[in-house]
């Protein structure tokens, strides 16, 4: 039977192609399966009933954001291009949950990726890019277009992540190109400048249009909020409508003003902030940083704080929530599905990547947090929800980690993908307790340029079919090239009954196959019972591509004894 291959797509293992949000025909979670977990997770740890697997390991370095698109396909955008591309492309067409087609464009590097109204959207540190997505293809248009333009070229916090509202605007965080807008850059004592030249086309969020191409940053557009060193988390809260960001805390404060603050201090603050953003929110960088402890915002050593002042940051907005300093909080998002427990609806997950500014002190961060929400605020504690990424349990150098978790997306069935920014590695987390509503289903699906999807209800044709069969036809419907042969509307397949029931019975070597000759030879698998090898053949004809007649035991009998 080593000759028969099938597409198959596992009612107990399967990863969901359906219809694209573009095509208008979303199935909810409730309808879907999931596929089974890594027995370890992945290396990583998960609350009680969560699961998760790797769907694609060895990416390399420089994995940052990540996009799933409503039929399952993802991408990654990378900080450093690889082969000269900068995003790569993921589909899973075998239903276990691992990818098995990668491809690569994009000739630019970043972090900023996601997808809003039939576009691929990705940036570079100084432009945003977009792609139009196609039917049924892993690649997009490869014809890319400039949306926006102009942002200044810095060495610090140059990334452009962004975010979109339902009401065709785009925002992107422009990040402060220093520390605390020193003169010279990072030095010890030295007062910052002020007025901030910085404020001016940096340190906060922008706001564009997302219908028109070409903008400039600082001629089009407009200043939505600032006095933001760095945002690398930043999405659009539905629930509330309205914006929210994860801000990076300044650096260095024992390193810069010893006689101020202890290196104990130094590791501790100040906060990581996560922001509520309202348009012409002025949130105080780089006069001011939040102290988690006094739970205010004070005067920055630079412009004649000590610690203890809050000066001219009195009054100025605060976070909804503070975490501990140097944790590098670099995504941020708001969970809209159903898969999971009520609880986790419309809370927040934050990924925090861990830093190296808490030096000499170990490092914190490397896990993924949960902040349940409610009314647009937290309604409890902040609580690791992915945690172990780095693989020890003391980090004194973040390039010690084995994993920096780093983007995070939620895929159309509600469950969360986490990339790796130091293996590439890309974790599927699922929810598989009482209250998750998956349940079996039988649903069929157009075909794609690279696979066939249809599902039938024929378990025993399956569990035959995997058991003896597609090891050599491989995952694919094309078998494997001068070797073992296609059985996607093959001669084969969709010609005579009995001669297909006969390469079972008696095996086959040096036949064409669609005018090809495959070397590989075809055993007899006459020890298979009548019923599992009507079974199977009826599985291979009715499947992914084929839509033939069944063929029943009594025919397969009927042949058997006549042999």
């Amino acid at each position: 039977m080593k000759k028969f291959f099938i597409l198959i797509i596992s009612l107990t293992s399967l990863q969901l192609f359906h219809s694209c949000k573009e095509e208008k025909k979303e199935i909810s979670s409730a309808s879907l399966t999931l596929p089974a977990p890594d027995k370890n997770n992945g290396d990583i740890s998960l609350p009680k009933d969560f699961g998760a697997l790797v769907v694609h390991n060895g990416l390399g370095k420089m994995a940052r954001h990540i996009t799933v698109r409503d039929n399952g396909d993802i991408y990654v955008k990378m900080l450093k291009k690889v082969d000269n591309n900068g995003i790569i492309a993921f589909r899973d067409t075998t239903g276990n949950g691992k990818s098995d087609i990668v491809k690569e464009f994009g000739n630019f590097s970043g972090s900023g990726i996601d997808i809003n109204n039939g576009f691929l959207y990705a940036s570079s540190t100084t432009e945003v890019y977009r792609y139009a997505l196609k039917k049924d293809s892993l690649l997009p248009n490869l014809e890319s277009e400039l949306v926006i333009s102009g942002f200044p070229k810095q060495n610090d916090h140059s990334s452009k992540p962004f975010t979109f509202d339902d009401k065709g605007n785009i925002y992107v965080t422009v990040g402060s190109p220093s520390n605390a807008c020193q003169k010279e850059a990072r030095s010890p004592g030295k007062k910052g400048m002020d007025p901030c030249p910085h404020l001016d086309l940096q340190a906060g969020i922008w706001s564009f249009k997302t219908n028109k191409t070409n903008q400039i940053h600082g001629k089009d557009g407009y200043k939505y909020a600032t006095g933001i060193r760095n945002a690398m988390g930043l999405d659009w809260n539905f629930s509330t409508n309205s914006l929210y960001a994860m801000q990076h805390g300044r650096d260095q404060l024992h390193q810069l003003w010893p006689d101020l603050y202890t290196k104990e201090q130094n590791a501790q603050l100040p906060a990581e902030e996560f922001l509520q953003v309202n348009m012409g929110d002025d949130f105080g960088w780089p006069f001011c940083y939040f102290d988690q402890n006094k739970n205010k915002k004070m005067l920055a050593p630079e412009y004649g704080g000590d610690g203890e002042q809050q000066g001219r940051c009195e009054g100025i907005k605060a976070p909804i929530m503070a975490f501990p300093g140097h944790m590098a909080p670099n995504d941020l998002l708001f969970y809209t599905g159903n898969q999971f427990p009520k609880r986790y609806r419309n809370g927040a997950f934050i990924v925090f990547h861990g830093s190296w500014n808490r030096s000499p002190l170990p490092q914190k961060g490397f896990f993924v947090v949960f902040v349940p929400m409610k009314d647009g605020k937290p309604s409890g504690k902040w609580e690791i929800f992915a945690d172990n990424f780095a693989g020890m349990e003391e980090v004194k150098n973040p390039a010690d980690a084995i994993n920096r978790p780093m983007g995070i997306a939620q895929g159309s069935d509600g469950s969360l993908y986490v990339t790796s920014s130091a293996t590439g590695k890309i974790w599927r987390i699922m929810y598989y307790g009482e209250n998750s509503n998956i349940k079996k289903t039988v649903i069929t699906y157009k075909k794609s340029e690279e696979t066939t999807e249809k599902i039938t209800d024929n378990p025993n044709g399956k569990k035959v079919y995997d058991t003896y069969c597609l090891a050599c036809h491989q995952a694919n419907g094309k078998g494997v090239e001068g070797l073992n042969p296609p059985l996607t509307n093959t001669d084969w397949i969709k010609g005579d009954k009995n001669a297909l029931i006969g390469v079972l019975l008696n095996g086959m070597a040096g036949e064409k196959v669609n005018g090809e000759v495959y070397s590989n030879v075809m055993a007899a698998h006459d020890f298979l019972t009548d019923k599992q090898i009507a079974d199977v053949l009826t599985y291979v004809r009715s499947n992914f591509g084929n839509d033939y007649n069944s063929i029943t035991k009594d025919e397969v009998k009927k042949l058997r004894n006549n042999n």
